[in-house]
């Protein structure tokens, strides 16, 4: 319950846009690949250097969906983590009891309802079919709310696949636990608003953010293997494109402080780096791409204080 609710908080906050890659409209525009230049040939995913005076900070993009415990080269990685101050993590998620409790009041769809008996026909269809196809019991979420069930389900069909929406920050910390790196969040966000936002959606709200993931499990399962390849060798343009778009953010994009949660996620990852970068020495942090590239993304950001920044060197 716990990995569940985490991953929906850090997902909503820190992946832009609801559009998904097999209906890309404005997902070139979320992340750019194009405008990435390899520039030396190392072995491993792409790695951004950024410099200033004596400190340097290394940035390591991550995707939305990747495969957990994928071999990839982690040679250059670990050299730079021996030498490290710290190993920034991600915005580290705080639920008290009442948020608690609201999430698990949200589970239920009324008297003598299933949750076949409240979503449309053609989505109920549809969740039936991807939790069957996936070796799943569709029956072990009739008694769930909308979101809570299709969430539920998301976690459920990751986990048999050896899917992770926590990488590649996660096999960060295991190498910085061996090599006692130091580490820490780059921000506390607390959860209540958020699960305040699920629990109030609308009936169409409802159902159109059902929809929008079960076409995100679909797509990412049968990708996911090509995205976390293409990532592993520093090809952007095949990682993009056959990587999803969380469609978590899609159930929140109605509301008002949705934009305002991406700036702040953004400008806590540019704060916690500035901030590693006025101390001597190395540091590392891993960012979502969606963060790192988008428009006014923390890369822009960094670019516009005037620092060194090195391209990703493959």
């Amino acid at each position: 319950m716990r990995n569940l609710f985490s991953a929906l908080l850090i997902v909503a906050l820190l992946i832009p846009l609801p559009a998904l890659a097999q209906e890309q409209t404005s997902a070139e525009e979320e992340w750019d690949p194009n405008a990435v230049v390899i520039t030396k040939r190392y072995p491993g995913p792409a790695l951004w250097r950024v410099k200033r005076g004596d400190s340097e900070v290394y940035i390591l993009g991550g995707l939305p969906v990747m495969v957990r415990r994928y071999d990839w080269d982690r040679t250059r990685m670990g050299k730079i983590l021996d030498r490290a101050n710290v190993l920034l993590t991600g915005p580290e998620a705080k639920a008290g009891p009442i948020a608690f409790t609201r999430w698990q009041f949200a589970k239920g769809n009324g008297p003598f309802k299933s949750l076949y008996d409240v979503l449309p026909g053609k989505t109920g269809g549809k969740f039936w079919r991807i939790a069957e196809k996936n070796g799943l019991d569709p029956k072990d979420y009739k008694d769930y709310s909308p979101v809570y069930a299709v969430m539920k389900l998301r976690e459920d069909v990751y986990e048999k696949h050896g899917l992770s929406t926590n990488d590649p920050e996660k096999m960060l910390i295991f190498m910085a636990r061996d090599r006692k790196t130091p580490m820490r969040p780059v921000a506390k966000y607390s959860a209540s608003s958020l699960i305040g936002k699920l629990g109030d959606m609308s009936k169409e709200a409802r159902n159109a953010c059902v929809a929008s993931t079960l076409n995100e499990i679909d797509f990412a399962t049968s990708h996911a293997k090509k995205a976390m390849t293409a990532w592993a060798n520093a090809d952007l343009l095949t990682a993009r494109a056959n990587s999803p778009s969380s469609a978590t953010l899609a159930c929140l994009e109605g509301a008002s402080s949705t934009r305002a949660m991406l700036d702040r996620a953004t400008d806590d990852t540019v704060s916690a780096i500035d901030a590693a970068l006025a101390k001597p020495g190395k540091s590392v942090i891993a960012v979502p791409l969606s963060v790192l590239l988008r428009p006014d993304g923390a890369l822009e950001r960094l670019k516009a204080k005037g620092d060194d920044i090195s391209e990703p060197e493959m």
